[in-house]
């Protein structure tokens, strides 16, 4: 069913359950899984100002992304890794858009009973609420 996924990906280290999940599911279906990192631009310095920060950042995430990429060859599963500059939550949403992805897979925080409005403000709530395509929250 789910044959184009989309992993929205930050440079933590916390995406071992998301990759898994990603992984089973298409695996199944024979679909792909597509990494997708937001270099988020900082506010007054655009990105031709300083070209050499921001290729740095685009390094580092692609290189993160190639190491987390190989779990997903391990399970043969295929691939590919995506960079985008902008609002992490738009971008990501155009970019689901635009890929007609089928599926969204997100780490998300995990419920706490003391603070239960914790979370209602994170990047994956956020985009589960726009997302044009279903979305899967794994709690990290």
């Amino acid at each position: 069913m789910f044959k184009r996924l989309l992993l929205p990906i930050d440079l933590t280290d916390r995406h071992a359950k998301v990759i898994a999940t990603a992984a089973d599911i298409a695996a199944q279906s024979g679909g792909s899984v597509t990494l997708l990192h937001i270099v988020e631009l900082i506010p007054g310095l655009a990105r031709e100002e300083d070209r050499a920060f921001y290729d740095r950042l685009e390094k580092k995430a692609r290189s993160h992304m190639d190491n987390l990429g190989k779990g997903l060859t391990g399970r043969k599963v295929a691939w590919q890794a995506e960079v985008r500059y902008g609002l992490r939550v738009l971008e990501t949403v155009q970019f689901a858009g635009e890929a007609n992805c089928d599926l969204i897979v997100l780490t998300a925080p995990t419920f706490d009973p003391a603070h239960p409005a914790h979370g209602w403000g994170s990047l994956s709530y956020k985009i589960s609420m726009l997302s044009p395509a279903p979305v899967l929250l794994v709690k990290s």
